[in-house]
């Protein structure tokens, strides 16, 4: 089943999807009482490994009975596909080219720091704002922002175990450190032992997403026994399935190995530039037997790797049971808003990509339920939507203005979620920085994350439409800190003409076809939107 309903308007000859929400729609709860606050579950590297997506045994009960009762946008999209700027971005409603956080160095608050976030302006607005987990990744910025964005019930900021955040002397901020290692990642820190996606899971539970929902626990009841009518927003950011991939041994046994199924295209695109692919995972000691992006890990550490990502989605999935019950058994579930989505995508061997880190689809697309009882909901929509979105999105539902003299990125989804036939937006864009260290090998050793920002090499800027994706690689400007608009030395397009969204397809974007005769025209005209949303002389 192709999910699609829409108006087709040709700008430049390339035709823009007007898509709207399906049309099946769930009733508004009879029970529903006025908008009290907004539940917001961030789970870190979740991709749509679900089965509110469409796919079959993937032991996601609790997150498929919330979308069975609210949206489940199929084509919602990360701005960057690595955790912390894509944080930065999403809970600001800035895009990282505003932002300017590109990595694990800078904050928004370096260049930014008047700027309000989601949970900023709930306190603006007199509000409640509390979080606990992995909602700012630890360090950027520090102390998760502390009272700009929380209020004092939150601080200091809970996320166990490892939380760097609050010292300003830590040198080890990894915002996916587990409360207990795996033995193999004890060997590696302690030996240098070889850790990859063909080795970096065990059977121990994520214990940290344990605490996480029992700190959040705490504060609904704590909000439940409030006199307090004023709007409150809780964040609960949840570490799994972030590597390494841990879980309790009933997660595992939900996911036989020989139900595990294979990605069918392993090589990198037809056509692909170099400097488009993230080489991770590369062999040592010949485990895993991946030596160059066209030298894909073989099928056996492929399938286990994939079987671990799905027990470790399996495990997360239950934990958030508990907050989605305590929710209920406090009766605040139909005062209550509800949006879980993950940070960025993730890549599990399709086009021989493993992790983030890329412009690709499966990199930026990412799951997003919504539910809110106290609206006629579709059940499924499949327009264009950006996590840059949910910032006015979460102020309208509990009637908070934007913040004077500050312009976002992002539009309301409002519309979107009455069930309105509306056009919220007709392209989403996304970014991801290279650093080129041996341009004989572009995809070598080219990551950004602890590097200054001023080293990039490239910036990969990314537009879809309903139809395409076009990606340009432009060379750097590290004084400017902007791409040199007159230096693409890249160009990718990728025809998604005849793409499903229903089941979620993770076989996408397998030809380069820029070159292809007939498709300059279509290249220009989305070159030209893409400069648009990225060319700010300004900064």
């Amino acid at each position: 089943l192709h999910e699609a309903r829409m108006r087709w308007v040709v700008r430049g000859g390339v035709a823009l999807a007007a898509a709207s929400c399906g049309l099946v729609a769930s009733a508004a709860n009879p029970k529903a009482v006025p908008p009290r606050g907004v539940l917001h579950i961030i789970a870190d590297d979740l991709r749509s490994e679900l089965g509110a997506y469409g796919l079959p045994n993937r032991t996601t009960p609790h997150i498929d009975a919330l979308a069975a009762s609210g949206t489940t946008f199929l084509a919602a999209y990360a701005q960057i596909a690595v955790c912390g700027p894509s944080r930065n971005s999403f809970m600001t409603g800035r895009r990282p080219d505003r932002s300017r956080c590109w990595n694990f160095i800078n904050s928004f608050r370096e260049d930014h720091p008047g700027w309000t976030t989601i949970p900023g302006n709930f306190l603006r607005g007199g509000g409640v704002a509390l979080g606990v987990g992995k909602i700012f990744h630890p360090q950027i910025p520090p102390a998760y922002d502390g009272n700009k964005s929380w209020s004092e019930a939150a601080l200091p900021f809970v996320n166990p175990c490892w939380n760097t955040a609050d010292n300003p002397n830590a040198t080890f901020q990894d915002g996916g450190l587990p409360c207990v290692f795996c033995p193999v990642d004890i060997d590696n820190r302690l030996f240098h032992g070889n850790v990859s996606i063909a080795n970096e899971f065990c059977e121990i539970d994520a214990i940290e997403d344990t605490l996480t929902v029992t700190a959040a626990v705490k504060h609904l009841r704590a909000i439940a026994s409030s006199q307090d009518s004023t709007p409150f927003y809780l964040a609960v950011g949840v570490h799994k399935p972030h590597m390494p991939w841990q879980a309790a041994p009933e997660d595992w046994a939900a996911h036989p190995i020989d139900s595990v199924d294979l990605a069918v295209h392993i090589h990198p695109p037809q056509g692909m530039p170099d400097v488009a692919f993230h080489f991770t995972d590369g062999s040592k000691d010949g485990v895993p037997e991946h030596t160059d992006p066209w030298n894909p890990v073989s099928n056996a550490h492929a399938r286990v790797a994939r079987r671990a990502y799905r027990a470790a989605v399996t495990g997360m999935d239950r934990k958030l049971g508990a907050l989605l019950q305590e929710l209920e058994d406090l009766n605040m579930a139909n005062s209550t808003a509800i949006i879980i989505h993950g940070d960025h995508g993730w890549s599990l061997s399709e086009l021989g990509l493993w992790r983030k880190m890329s412009n690709y689809e499966n990199a930026v697309r990412v799951p997003l339920i919504m539910k809110v009882p106290w609206l006629q909901t579709p059940k499924r929509c499949n327009a264009l939507v950006e996590l840059v979105d949910l910032a006015p999105t979460i102020w309208e539902l509990v009637g908070l203005d934007p913040p004077q003299g500050e312009d976002f990125d992002g539009v309301s989804l409002v519309p979107l979620l009455s069930g309105a036939t509306v056009t919220v937006k007709d392209a989403a864009f996304s970014q991801y920085p290279r650093r080129v260290t041996d341009p004989a090998a572009p995809w070598r050793d080219n990551s950004i994350i602890h590097n200054n920002r001023s080293t990039f090499t490239h910036m990969g800027m990314s537009i879809r439409t309903e139809d395409w994706r076009l990606t340009q690689w432009a060379l750097w400007n590290g004084t400017s800190l902007s791409p040199i608009w007159n230096k693409i030395v890249a160009t990718e397009l990728y025809d998604h003409r005849n793409s499903t969204l229903y089941p979620v397809n993770f076989e996408l974007e397998t030809v380069n076809v820029a070159s292809v005769p007939g498709m300059q025209s279509i290249v220009s005209v989305l070159s030209s939107k893409l400069r648009s949303a990225f060319d700010h002389p300004e900064q």
